[in-house]
């Protein structure tokens, strides 16, 4: 039931933020990805889309899966997630959404655990809230991006699952600019 609530309202305060997106005259939207990722079996996609005509505050929503080859070399638990954030680009470029930037971001993570009060198997979703460094490049249409982050999990769906209470982000995109 948790779930169902958790994945509710990520759902109501992403549709709530699109409509708050106006299209600016830079560009309209960046779609990214890890190409590095995709070798290894993590499957991604991003959005980042500049908010209220302020090319410099972007709203950026992603999605990834672990593939089950993955999962196994590595012996993580993680099958995939989804997060949304605003990042505020700072330097010396004006009306630019790229150099470095601090951010905010929402993530829920699917993944298996084990239980050993109980000796079975168990979900063992969470959710977080955080913030992220990064710096982003733009050449002409295509961007490289590159970040990290902290975030503090503020739900877990199995409270006997024991687990860090820090959740670690990062990653390494490549865009295209749309």
């Amino acid at each position: 039931m948790k779930t169902l609530l958790t994945s509710i309202a990520l759902f109501a305060a992403s549709l709530c933020a699109q409509a708050q997106i106006q299209t600016p005259a830079s560009h309209t939207i960046e779609l990214k990805t890890n190409p590095i990722g995709f070798a290894f079996g993590v499957y991604n996609i991003s959005v980042e889309k500049p908010i209220l005509n302020e090319p410099t505050l972007t709203f950026n929503t992603s999605a990834w899966v672990y593939s089950n080859d993955l999962k196994e070399w590595t012996g993580t638990d993680q099958n995939g997630g989804f997060s949304m954030g605003v990042r505020k680009y700072t330097g010396l470029r004006t009306n630019s959404d790229q150099n470095l930037y601090l951010g905010l971001a929402a993530r829920y993570i699917s993944r298996d655990g084990y239980d050993w009060q109980t000796n079975r198997n168990v979900s063992a979703d969470f959710a977080s809230l955080g913030f992220t460094i990064g710096y982003k490049v733009v050449f002409e249409k295509v961007s490289i991006d590159i970040f990290t982050g902290l975030g503090r999990k503020l739900y877990e769906q199995n409270e006997n699952y024991w687990d860090i209470p820090v959740d670690f982000m990062g990653g390494f995109n490549f865009g295209y600019r749309f």
